[in-house]
């Protein structure tokens, strides 16, 4: 019978995922992670940015799965590479985060923010409509959760280009740009940038002012991937060069974002608190076990972790 430990939060957090997954595998044993504690050894882990402690308590681990998409917060040099790190792929944070999209570019073409003012003024008057040609976007990343972004987007209208570290099969209406040498190319034809990309040594500090500086006037950046993407100084000497009108973000270098920081308080910053793509748990938890179960039957098993990616 496998023994699964669970170690994604605060213990009552942790309690709560035990429950769904024992309902999935009545006969499996699944227990919370208490740091320290003397527990059983595990076969595997449930995860989101776990202590290093426990690796520590316990290192008969076969497997870690983690319960979203991102693995930045796992410390992998506490891991062995015989011990592979399963992602969840999507379990429904990519249509959320496309609606996430979708709210970003209402702030950024302000489509219906006049109509609010007019409301407190009892004004009925209508405003000139959004040509959706003149608000080209560009998407950073093109996994399961880019590509729900880009073709939703697609499908409202927008010219939607989308950029990746590596070529990819093109779809019909996107425009593809991958590689270094065609960043600039991609940065040139969009003013809204929404990024989705995986964290990596590559990617950390890729939305600084050089690039900002390439996008159309008047442009806007949609972070929900992770707030290490954004050099934070670069962003606001953008905005207050007026090249960047708006920023909508829900990442942050640091988390939970201090109450001093300049981004609270700045007129043309939107800030969420790390929402716009919730791991659900029952969906989350029926794939991991999907996973497990694989894994067990010595079957293919879908989002392994290349550690040399970081994705």
């Amino acid at each position: 019978m496998p023994s699964v430990v669970v170690a994604v939060g605060r213990a009552e957090s942790n309690q709560r995922w035990v429950e769904v997954f024992q309902q999935l595998q009545p006969d499996w044993s699944f227990f919370a992670w208490e740091p320290q504690a003397d527990q059983a050894p595990a076969d595997f882990a449930v995860v989101w940015r776990p202590s290093v402690q426990l690796f520590q308590d316990q290192p008969s681990l076969q497997a870690i799965f983690n319960i979203g998409a991102g693995v930045d917060g796992i410390d992998f040099s506490q891991i062995p590479d015989s011990v592979p790190v399963y992602r969840v792929e999507d379990a429904g944070m990519a249509v959320q985060m496309a609606e996430y999209a979708v709210y970003g570019m209402l702030l950024a073409t302000q489509r219906f923010a006049p109509y609010v003012e007019q409301q407190a003024q009892q004004q009925w008057l209508q405003q000139e409509p959004i040509y959706r040609k003149q608000w080209p976007v560009g998407v950073m990343g093109y996994g399961q959760i880019g590509r729900q972004v880009a073709q939703v987007l697609h499908q409202l209208g927008y010219p939607v280009s989308v950029w990746t570290r590596t070529a990819r099969a093109a779809d019909s209406g996107i425009q593809f740009f991958a590689g270094q040498e065609q960043f600039s190319a991609f940065l040139q034809q969009s003013r809204v940038l929404i990024n989705v990309l995986p964290l990596t040594p590559q990617t950390r500090g890729i939305i600084n002012q050089a690039a900002l500086a390439q996008l159309q006037p008047q442009g806007f950046v949609i972070n929900m991937a992770r707030g290490p993407h954004i050099v934070e100084q670069d962003l606001i000497h953008m905005l207050e060069s007026g090249h960047v009108t708006g920023a909508l973000l829900d990442v942050f270098d640091i988390e939970p974002l201090p109450q001093t920081h300049p981004f609270w308080r700045h007129p043309r910053i939107h800030v969420t608190p790390h929402i716009s793509g919730v791991s659900l748990r029952e969906p989350t938890a029926q794939q991991i076990h999907q996973k497990m179960q694989a894994l067990l039957q010595n079957q293919p098993v879908s989002g392994l972790v290349d550690r040399s990616r970081m994705y």
